[in-house]
């Protein structure tokens, strides 16, 4: 079996906003066949600087292993070139030119279509945390168990009751559904409103500092906010109440590292 370079033993792929690894070639495959792992997920090697999907890291892997092979042929040619006339060397010279230009065309199209194809892949999709807003919360689950046991007294104090919980879900569907946070490989990005939907986002590569917020009860169970700076003090995007704030800060560090 080829030989083939021992960073290929340590590789993270990135998914649901986690990393997870290292793992082999091994794994990987084996993770493909049992359904934990995609051939379009995202993955990454140490000493590199360019994301990659599985499919196209197995790409490579059938290439090395290709290009250990013709090594290996070149040289049973060499210990047998003593034995060879002029005219068997030059062919041999000829054939291996040939094998090497066709290993340069076949290494171009592999990682172009990939990188193309990551700087949209949506790497994290998350909202405000309900938990965020106790008051709502309360509202809700109070106004529906206070109606339904204040129904043996007063039917009216139950519609009391009803229309209290129905305002608190209407204030935590709107916090919900009116804010959205996309992190992707290339940007992070917020978006706002009902109707009439605005988005901010920045660049991965600007980003200069992260804060992470997390305080009281509500942080002790990882939600905070995470705000995103490029310049001065004042967040360009920030993460408003999330859940596990501080492995976003994670994911996005790591793909600020995969920049060269």
């Amino acid at each position: 079996m080829a030989k083939f370079d021992p960073e290929w033993d340590e590789i993270y792929v990135l998914k649901e906003g986690r990393r997870l690894g290292p793992f082999t070639i091994e794994n990987l495959l084996d993770g493909l066949e049992s359904g934990d792992f995609s051939e379009i997920d995202v993955c990454l090697r140490p000493g590199e600087t360019d994301l990659e999907r599985i499919r196209d890291l197995l790409e490579w892997e059938e290439e090395a292993e290709a290009d250990a092979q013709d090594d290996e042929d070149d040289e049973d040619d060499e210990d047998d070139e003593d034995d060879e006339d002029d005219e068997d060397d030059e062919d041999d010279e000829d054939d291996e030119d040939d094998e090497d230009q066709e290993g340069d065309e076949g290494q171009v199209p592999v990682r172009r279509p990939a990188a193309a194809g990551l700087s949209n892949r949506l790497l994290y999709a998350g909202h405000p945390s309900v938990l965020g807003y106790p008051i709502s919360l309360i509202a809700l689950v109070g106004g529906l168990t206070g109606g339904i046991w204040l129904y043996r007294f007063d039917a009216n104090l139950t519609l009391a009751g009803f229309a209290l919980a129905v305002a608190g879900l209407i204030r935590l569907s709107l916090v919900r559904f009116t804010h959205d946070y996309h992190i992707r490989p290339r940007r992070i990005e917020v978006t706002t409103g009902f109707l009439a939907r605005s988005s901010r986002e920045v660049r991965i590569e600007d980003i200069r500092s992260i804060h992470v917020s997390c305080r009281g009860i509500l942080g002790m169970f990882g939600i905070g906010t995470v705000d995103f700076l490029t310049s001065g003090d004042t967040p360009e995007v920030s993460f408003d109440r999330v859940w596990a704030a501080r492995k976003i800060k994670t994911l996005v560090r790591k793909l600020q590292d995969a920049f060269p």
